[in-house]
């Protein structure tokens, strides 16, 4: 079995994958000062031969690989563009686009074949534009819901931070709801108006899929979203160790 790690701001993204068929996916949080316990209880009972790690953040990413050499003996491929990704960059430095990006390209040809918007909500929100040829047009980076909420409280003396939630009405009756929908409603028009605009620049409409922490609930809220896919970043880190092993 392969073990593909997405390694994010906030959370680890756990894929052990039979082939191509996903046998577990779990989400452990970076700032969890017990990384080797979580990920024993993740790993348990799994007979791992390789893996591979996409990650944006280099402290827990060197002890991921720890736990790999030390438990299972493994020496994991990191995930970049200086790989075999079977693709074609319109970015000017590849060597600068985030692994979880590239590993998102490659899952979502691999799995959709089509011309694609990915987007994934997460710590930040990233925004990538594939051709189904296999060609990276590049995409846009804007900060996610909770870094909009941090923001907003941590420069103002007198908002608290709120759980959010979409809010049943736009116009909020309190300074929690009016926080919520700004937060959320405002995400929401951003990412429709952010596709619609995509789609004018390329003169395509390609399928429009999100992953990440907030992407199930942002499917639901934004029509032009078309599909959800949980493992879509675990799944390209498979494909890419595919690729080059």
């Amino acid at each position: 079995m392969v073990a593909a790690f997405d390694i994010g701001n906030s959370n680890i993204h756990v894929g052990v994958y039979q082939g191509e068929n996903l046998v577990k996916w779990s989400v452990l949080p970076v700032h969890d000062n017990s990384i080797d316990s979580g990920l024993r209880k993740i790993l348990a009972k799994k007979i791992i031969t390789n893996a591979a790690i996409a990650s944006v953040l280099p402290e827990a990413t060197t002890k991921v690989i720890r736990f790999l050499k030390c438990q299972y003996q493994i020496e994991p491929i990191i995930i970049s563009a200086k790989l075999d990704c079977r693709l074609k960059f319109a970015y000017r430095r590849p060597t600068t686009l985030g692994a979880d990006r590239i590993a998102n390209a490659v899952g979502g040809l691999n799995r959709y074949k089509k011309n694609l918007i990915i987007i994934s909500f997460g710590t930040a929100t990233t925004v990538d534009v594939v051709l189904k040829g296999g060609y990276h047009l590049g995409g846009l980076i804007t900060p996610g819901m909770d870094m909009f909420l941090d923001g907003l409280v941590g420069r103002t003396a007198l908002l608290k931070k709120v759980v959010l939630h979409k809010p049943r009405r736009f116009i909020g009756m309190s300074t929690e709801e009016c926080i919520e929908s700004g937060v959320v409603n405002g995400s929401i028009i951003m990412i429709r108006g952010l596709i619609k605009a995509i789609r004018r620049e390329i003169k395509r409409k390609p399928l429009c899929v999100a992953t990440g922490g907030w992407g199930r609930s942002m499917t639901k809220y934004v029509d032009d979203i078309d599909c959800f896919d949980r493992d879509l970043t675990t799944f390209g880190v498979l494909k890419i160790f595919e690729y080059n092993v």
